[in-house]
This record gives structure tokens, C-alpha cells and sequence, in this order.
């Protein structure tokens, strides 16, 4: 039995991965979001929502590819629409010029 030829990757993969949407990082990351808003606890929400403390705690840690089923009841347990729990999360800026930060002198 022959085995398939594997084509190299074009130059540009690397650089397409890099900018590629991190789907289980912004889940993680707006999922922990929406919980501490509404005042959940990982064991409370996994109570409402039907699944394992420990599967929600990975998904909480981008360690789990979740189904869009779980995702629905995820967003229903914490009165959200679905689509804001993939809604990309604005990252932080550091402070950058020349004034200085402020209390400092």
C-alpha cells in the first residue's frame, strides 16, 4: 500500500497560523468573563448547565474543543448570546511615550 505524499507547507503557513482566530482562548477567556459578572462559581454554572465541574474547568483553560450544543448552553446558563462568548477579547496596550504613568513623578 502506498503511503500519501505529503506536500511541504508554502512559506506563508507559519505566518497565516500566527494570525489565525484562537477560538478555544477567547471561549476560555469570555466564558470566565461572563461567569465572575454573574457571580458563578465553576460548580454552580456546571450544575445549570448539565456538564462535569472538571470539563468546564478545561474549557476555562482552553484545553477543550467544545461542541456547539454545550456552547448554546453555556451562553443560555449565563443569559448571553452564544456569539459573545467568541467575541475576540480587546487585549491590553502597555504605555508607551514619554508622559509618566499616574502618582508617579
Amino acid at each position: 500500500m502506498r503511503r500519501a505524499r505529503q506536500l511541504p507547507l508554502w512559506p506563508t503557513a507559519k505566518l497565516a497560523s500566527d494570525e489565525l482566530f484562537d477560538g478555544r482562548r477567547v471561549l476560555a477567556a469570555q466564558l470566565r468573563k461572563a461567569r465572575a459578572r454573574r457571580r458563578l462559581s465553576q460548580q454552580a454554572l456546571a450544575e445549570r448547565v448539565g456538564i462535569h465541574p472538571g470539563y468546564l474547568g478545561s474549557i476555562e483553560r482552553a484545553r477543550r474543543n467544545v461542541p456547539l450544543d454545550t456552547l448554546c448552553r453555556l451562553a443560555w446558563a449565563l443569559r448571553i448570546d452564544p456569539h459573545e462568548l467568541l467575541r475576540p477579547v480587546a487585549e491590553r496596550r502597555r504605555r508607551t511615550g514619554s508622559r509618566p504613568a499616574p502618582g508617579r513623578s
